[in-house]
């Protein structure tokens, strides 16, 4: 079973109408995880305070990590915003 990654990362708005929520990744788990599944989108199953679900790591040139969206649906349920301090953990699939 894959290893569970926990991060602690601020909550962002993508710009623009309709923007999504996200987290991104520290540089050196984006290193790791890069290094062991290769380049592209890496699917995980997430969890969020009693919320899980499943979705993929995007990989972002900007900040040279990954991001990690988080969905409308989990961010009402847990009560999340744009610049909440959150934990959340993954797992690779």
């Amino acid at each position: 079973m894959e290893k569970k990654h926990v991060i602690k990362a601020k909550v962002w708005r993508w710009p623009g109408d309709g923007g999504g929520h996200f987290v991104t990744l520290d540089k050196k788990l984006f290193s790791i995880i890069r290094e062991k599944y290769g380049k592209g989108m890496i699917k995980i199953r997430a969890t969020l305070c009693d919320t899980s679900w499943d979705t993929s790591l995007f990989p972002h040139m900007q900040s040279g990590s990954y991001l990690l969206c988080i969905n409308k649906k989990v961010r009402k349920s847990e009560g999340i915003y744009e610049g909440d301090e959150i934990n959340i953990s993954f797992r690779i699939l």
